[in-house]
């Protein structure tokens, strides 16, 4: 249902660009004609995906024809954005939008300004990510993990569009960091093992002192989830399934899977087992994939009140500003940055090192790999969660 709906609504906007933007331009049976067919073309980027790629989300066809398509469809929400806002203006001033001139200026001011817009937007969605450093400062850390510092990864999305240049890039910049704990919080490829291991391979190499741990994101339950789990092993990533570890003596780290994990008929995520191991006053840190997700509706359980900071992705940064509304919609009101409880529990959602094939755009938002310095204050920060 949900690849239908993404595959097939594209098409509404196309054919809302007809009285919103062509009839406007008075060009023509012909021309409208014309750009009514290149509009339908836009939209059906997931379509066409399916069609000559063999998966709408994760299509296997060349890198530069997938990220053409992904401008031109996203060049066209852009355009009927820009023309949906024009419209007012258009009606209230016709006489002067009805001229020669300015008909043509709009014409082609438009669709240039959305197209141009369109090449930031995917630009800056498969460049490398940017280094976001921040400290967080918590009354009940432990001496001896004052300036510890973890690397938070999340949200490659390795595929096709995405290939190993870009993971390897990730990996140079994580392992140059040099810090004590990685970790990885989901979402790292998109597409079958035997097609795109290659290009998320690299992530076998990243290194931190106390090592490198990682919870599974719903993608890793839409795609070959057993071939992917076999290629995570061969490359020594331990994943955190419920469980918990204790990279040092007073540090607890536990992870849970996301609620997708059903789709492979696993255990639901239970935050309350994997963090009742931690029993000797350590700081907890929780890898969660979803910023928030209600357990106590879905499982019967509380949510995470027993970690003192959760480390989080699957926002994408709310993708751009507008889009970031809806996002929030979803997620609690988490979309990007840290969030801290009254208590002084702290959420850090990650904008994540990728970008999905459903909204290839960043605006505003650039990719990112977080580098959390812990530090130790007198008295526990607290802030309105």
């Amino acid at each position: 249902m949900f690849k239908i709906v993404f595959m097939f609504v594209p098409f509404f906007f196309a054919l809302s660009l007809v009285p919103l933007f062509a009839r406007p331009a008075k060009r023509g049976k012909r021309s409208e004609t014309a750009m009514f067919a290149a509009f339908l073309a836009c939209a059906s980027k997931f379509l066409g995906f399916r069609l000559l790629g063999g998966d709408a989300f994760a299509p296997e066809l060349p890198q530069s024809l997938i990220w053409f398509w992904n401008w031109a469809y996203s060049g066209m929400f852009i355009l009927f954005a820009l023309s949906l806002a024009l419209a007012p203006a258009r009606l209230a001033a016709k006489r002067f939008f009805e001229k020669g001139s300015t008909r043509r200026c709009w014409l082609v001011a438009l669709p240039a300004i959305a197209m141009a817009a369109s090449a930031v937007g995917i630009w800056n969605g498969l460049r490398p990510p940017d280094v976001a450093r921040l400290e967080l400062r918590f009354g009940n850390l432990p001496d001896e993990l004052d300036g510890y510092r973890i690397v938070h990864i999340t949200d490659i999305h390795a595929s096709a569009a995405s290939r190993r240049w870009r993971t390897e890039a990730i990996v140079r910049t994580a392992n140059s960091l040099g810090a004590d704990l990685i970790c990885l919080t989901g979402d790292f490829a998109d597409g079958l093992s035997r097609d795109e291991s290659q290009n998320l391979e690299p992530i076998g190499k990243l290194a931190a002192k106390d090592g490198v741990y990682a919870v599974a994101g719903n993608h890793e339950y839409y795609f070959d989830t057993y071939g992917w789990s076999k290629a995570y092993a061969s490359w020594g990533i331990p994943f955190l399934h419920n469980t918990c570890v204790f990279p040092r003596p007073r540090l607890a780290l536990a992870g849970v899977p996301d609620p997708a994990c059903g789709n492979a008929c696993l255990p639901p995520p239970n935050p309350d087992k994997a963090l009742s191991l931690a029993k000797k006053g350590e700081f907890r840190i929780l890898l969660q994939h979803r910023p928030t997700i209600n357990f106590k509706k879905l499982y019967g359980m509380g949510m995470s009140e027993k970690c003192d900071l959760q480390l989080s992705g699957h926002t994408h940064g709310g993708i751009a500003p507008v889009m970031g509304l809806l996002v929030g919609r979803f997620n609690g009101g988490m979309v990007k940055g840290l969030y801290r409880g009254s208590d002084g529990r702290a959420i850090y959602v990650s904008q994540g090192a990728g970008q999905w094939a459903g909204f290839p755009i960043r605006f505003f938002n650039d990719p990112e790999i977080a580098e959390i310095t812990l530090k130790k204050t007198a008295k526990q920060v607290s802030d309105k969660w």
